[in-house]
C-alpha cells in the first residue's frame, strides 16, 4: 500500500532560518500482513497522522510523529509489536533455547571483572560471578588474598525492576565509596555512599544523579557531584539537561544542606550555556578544584580553576584546545589533546603545564604527535602514578603503553606488553608506583595486569580469572576494503579455520562509526554459537570512528556522514567479492549511533543484504534534537537549524528515505522501554514506516525489553536472551543449517 503524503506550501525566511509549517491529516492505515515463519500474522495497526515540516524550503513529512509524545498509545503499540516478534520466533523455539543454553554456559565459565581501580593498597572493581544476574561491587588487597563483597545491587531492586550499578568512586582513604544505582536499565541513578569497613549503606540517597561524576575532597569527608534539576510537568525531553548544578555534599548531612558551587543558573563568571554537562573535580593534594563544561558529545571540555576556596574561577583550558583526557601529578596537569583546527593534530599529543600559575596557553609538549593514536574510545589516555606519567593508545590496531619519568622526559620508552592486543582500563594511584591495566585480543582472553616499574614486569593481578574457553579454532584476519572514494577501510573478519570460502556462509557485519570511538580487538565467547555453526562475524572500521585518528572521525560526521555508510557498504562488497558470503547470506548490525550506519545501508542498498539487526539505534536524524540528549549529540550528527548540516542530515537520515514499494530485507529493530539515550520512538517510528512501505514478504519486527534501557544496566539474563534471539533470527533469515522454522533441531552444532 502506498502511503499518502500531505502536501504543504514551501517557505523560507529572509534570515535563512527554517520556517516550520505543519499540517495534520489523520488517516488510519492497516499494515500488510507479515509472513512470520510459514503463517501470515497481522501486524499492529498504527495510525498515520502526517505532519509536514519545512526546513530551508524542503518539506519533510513524518507520518508517525505522534509516537514521540503519545506515551500511552506508544506503549500499546510496542506491546503489540513485541507480541508479533515473539510469535515470529516461536517456531524456532528449540533453536533459540539451544543457543541460550550455550550462551549461558559460556558466560558462566568464569567471573567477569571490569572497572578495576586502585586506591592506596586496595583494588575496587565490579564482578559478575557465574550464575549471577548483575555485577556486584567488590574489594581486595593489592597484595592478594580473598575478595570481599561490598554491594549487591539486587538488594536495591524494586518490584519487577532490577537494579544495576552505573558508576562508583572510592574516597581517597579507601574508607567510603560513592556509588550510583538505577532501576530497569534507565541510568536514572540514585547516589549512595557505602562504608567499606562495614559494607553498610550510609544515609545518602540523592536522586537525579545520572553521570554524577563524584569527586572526593582530600580528607574523604565530602565530595562534589553533578545533579540534574527537577523537570517541570509537561516540559519537553530536550530540557532534561538544562541547568545542571554541581553540589558539595558532606558525609552524613541532609541533601537539602548541599551547597551548589557551579552551574548555568548560579555561576555568573564564567557565563555558562543552559544546556550541557558540567563537573567539578578535586586536584589531589593541592587544595585546588577544576570545573568543566561541555555542550556536546564531541565538543572538548573547557576548564576553570579555583586555586583557593575564596578565589574566582579562572579559565585554564578552552574548548578549542582539544582536551581529551587529563591527569595530575602535584600541581602539574598532563593533558592528552587532539588540538588544532579541524583535527590538525589528528593522532593526539600530550602537553603539560603548572595549574598553580599557568594555563594551557603556556603548555609545553611532552609527547608530540606520532603514529601512536590517542583518539577517544580506544582505551587511550594518560595516567599518573608516583613514579611516572603513563600514556596509552594504539598503533596499527594494537595497544601501546609509554612510560615517561617526570624528571627525565627524554627517557620515555615503550613498555613490553604481556600480550599483543587491546589495552584498556589503565589505572594508577598518584601515591603508588606503577599502573593496572587490562589486555585482550580477538582470541586471547582478557586479564588484568599490574606493572611494577622497579622490576619492569607485568604480573597477572588475579582479579580476572583466566577464561578457559578455547578459541584457537577461530581465525582473525585484518584486511582493507576500497570505499566509494577510493579510501581503504580496515575490516576485521572472524571465522572457523576449517571454513571454505565459497560464498555460502551466513555472515554478520557490524559497524559503529561515530564520536571517534574505535572497535578494537576483544575476547567475546558469546560469538562462539554463531562462529561454531559456520557463521562469519566481521567488523567494519568505518569513518566516523577513531581507528585512524581524529581525521578519520571528522571524515564521518555531520556533513561527511555519508562516508560512514559508503565504508560499511564497501566492507560488505569485499566480503561478497572475496567469497566469504553472498547477499542471500549477509546481514548487518548497528547499535546506538551505529543506527545511522545500518539504517543508511538498509535504505540505500537493501539488495546487498538479507537481514538487519537495528539495535537501540538512531533512525530519524532530523528529530534527534528533540531527544533529551539531542542538543549534545548535534555536535556529532549536525543540527537542522544550520542549512548545510540539515542538507547532509536529510540526505542520509534512514527514516526519511524509506521508500514505498521497495523490497526490504528482514529487519529486527530492538529497543528498551526505559532507554534514556535513544528513546523508543526512534525504533517504533522506523518499524511502522518499514512495515507500511515494504513490498517484500520479509518480516519487519520490533523487539522490546520493558525492563531495560540502552543496554547499559541490563542484567546477564536479559543480555543473553537478546543475543539468543538475534542469532535465531539471523539463522532463520540467512539460511543457516538447522534453522528452518518448520523443522526444529535440537542437535548441537558441529564444532
Amino acid at each position: 500500500m502506498m502511503m499518502p503524503l500531505a502536501f504543504v506550501s514551501q517557505h523560507t525566511s529572509t534570515s535563512g532560518a527554517p520556517i516550520m509549517r505543519r499540517s495534520l491529516v489523520c488517516l488510519l492505515l492497516a499494515f500488510p500482513a507479515l509472513l512470520l515463519g510459514q503463517t501470515p500474522a497481522a501486524s499492529p495497526v498504527a495510525e498515520v497522522r502526517p505532519v509536514a515540516d519545512t526546513y530551508f524550503g524542503t518539506t519533510v513529512v513524518d507520518p508517525y510523529l505522534w509516537m514521540e509524545t503519545g506515551a500511552d498509545e506508544l506503549l500499546t503499540y510496542m506491546k503489540a509489536e513485541n507480541a508479533v516478534t515473539i510469535q515470529a520466533l516461536k517456531p524456532l523455539e528449540a533453536q533459540d533455547s539451544q543457543i541460550l543454553s550455550e550462551l549461558t554456559k559460556l558466560s558462566d565459565t568464569v567471573a567477569e571483572v571490569r572497572g578495576a581501580t586502585r586506591v592506596l593498597d586496595q583494588y575496587f572493581y565490579l564482578e559478575l560471578p557465574p550464575g549471577k544476574s548483575d555485577a556486584r561491587l567488590m574489594t581486595r588487597a593489592v597484595a592478594g588474598g580473598p575478595s570481599r563483597l561490598l554491594l549487591d545491587p539486587a538488594t536495591l531492586a524494586e518490584g519487577q525492576k532490577h537494579a544495576a550499578i552505573d558508576y562508583y568512586v572510592p574516597s581517597p582513604d579507601g574508607k567510603y565509596v560513592a556509588v550510583g544505582v538505577s532501576l530497569g536499565g534507565s541510568e536514572n541513578s540514585v547516589l549512595h555512599v557505602l562504608n567499606v569497613e562495614t559494607g553498610a549503606l550510609m544515609s545518602e540517597a540523592m536522586s537525579r544523579a545520572q553521570e554524577a561524576n563524584p569527586s572526593w575532597q582530600d580528607d574523604s569527608k565530602a565530595f562534589y557531584f553533578t545533579r540534574l534539576q527537577p523537570m517541570a510537568p509537561g516540559a519537553p525531553a530536550s530540557t532534561k539537561y538544562d541547568n545542571e548544578r554541581v553540589y558539595l555534599h558532606t558525609l552524613g548531612a541532609a541533601e537539602q544542606t548541599d551547597r551548589s558551587v557551579f552551574g548555568p543558573d548560579i555561576t555568573s563568571n564564567p557565563a555558562l550555556p543552559k544546556n550541557g554537562d558540567i563537573t567539578v573535580s578535586v586536584v589531589p593534594g593541592t587544595g585546588m578544584i577544576l570545573a568543566s563544561q561541555v555542550s556536546g558529545v564531541v565538543e572538548t571540555r573547557a576548564l576553570w580553576i579555583r586555586r583557593t576556596e575564596s578565589d574566582a574561577w579562572v579559565p585554564v583550558v578552552r574548548h578549542e584546545d582539544g582536551l581529551m583526557d587529563i591527569a595530575f601529578h602535584g600541581t602539574r596537569a598532563y593533558i592528552k589533546t587532539k588540538g588544532g583546527a579541524n583535527g590538525a593534530v589528528s593522532n593526539g599529543r600530550v602537553v603539560t603545564f603548572d595549574l598553580a600559575k599557568e594555563t594551557f596557553a603556556s603548555a609545553r609538549v611532552v609527547l608530540p604527535e606520532s603514529s601512536l593514536v590517542l583518539s577517544a574510545g580506544t582505551g587511550s589516555g594518560v595516567a599518573t602514578s608516583s613514579d611516572a606519567l603513563y600514556v596509552h593508545g594504539f598503533r596499527d590496531g594494537l595497544g601501546v603503553v609509554l612510560r615517561i619519568p617526570y624528571d627525565r622526559e627524554s627517557k620515555q620508552r615503550e613498555l613490553s606488553l604481556p600480550i599483543s592486543g587491546t589495552v584498556g582500563g589503565v589505572d594508577a594511584d598518584f601515591r603508588r608506583a606503577g599502573i593496572t591495566l587490562s589486555m585482550a585480543g580477538w582470541t586471547t582472553p582478557r586479564l588484568i595486569y599490574a606493572y611494577a616499574p622497579e622490576v619492569n614486569t607485568f604480573t597477572d593481578t588475579g582479579l580476572q580469572p583466566l577464561n578457559p574457553i578455547d578459541m584457537s579454532s577461530i581465525r582473525a584476519v585484518e584486511v582493507q576494503a576500497k570505499s566509494e572514494d577510493g579510501t581503504m577501510v580496515p575490516l576485521s573478519i572472524l571465522y572457523r579455520k576449517d571454513l571454505p570460502l565459497d560464498g555460502s556462509h551466513p555472515t554478520l557485519l557490524e559497524a559503529y562509526g561515530a564520536y571517534g570511538y574505535s572497535i578494537s580487538p576483544f575476547f567475546d565467547p558469546s560469538l562462539l554459537p554463531w562462529l561454531s555453526r559456520g557463521g562469519i562475524y566481521a567488523f567494519a572500521h568505518v569513518r566516523g570512528g577513531g581507528e585512524r585518528g581524529e581525521a578519520w572521525h571528522l571524515a564521518g560526521m555531520k556533513t561527511t556522514k555519508q562516508h560512514t555508510v559508503d565504508d560499511f557498504v564497501a566492507s560488505a562488497r569485499y566480503l561478497i567479492e572475496q567469497h566469504y558470503t553472498s547477499p542471500a547470506h549477509l546481514s548487518i548490525q548497528g547499535t546506538s549511533a551505529g543506527g545511522i550506519a545500518v539504517g543508511g545501508f538498509l535504505t540505500q542498498h537493501p539488495e546487498l543484504i538479507a537481514a538487519v539487526l537495528y539495535r537501540v539505534g538512531i533512525t530519524d536524524i532530523l528529530r534527534s534534537e528533540q531527544r533529551a540528549t539531542g542538543a549534545e549529540n548535534a555536535f556529532e550528527y549536525g543540527s537542522v537549524k544550520i542549512e548545510p548540516e540539515f542538507r547532509a542530515m536529510y540526505g542520509i537520515s534512514p527514516y526519511a528515505h524509506v521508500k514505498d514499494g521497495a523490497k526490504y530485507p528482514a529487519v529486527m529493530l530492538e529497543t528498551g522501554a526505559n532507554d534514556p539515550r535513544v528513546t523508543s520512538w526512534m525504533l517504533t517510528k522506523m518499524t511502522a514506516r518499514l512495515q507500511a512501505a515494504n513490498a517484500s514478504s520479509n518480516p519487519i519486527l520490533l523487539r522490546v525489553d520493558f525492563d531495560a534501557g540502552h543496554g547499559i544496566g541490563s542484567n546477564r539474563p536479559q543480555a543473553l536472551k537478546l543475543r539468543a534471539d538475534e542469532y535465531t533470527f539471523l539463522g532463520w533469515r540467512l539460511g543457516m543449517a538447522g534453522f528452518s522454522p518448520d523443522k526444529a533441531s535440537s542437535e548441537p552444532p558441529s564444532r
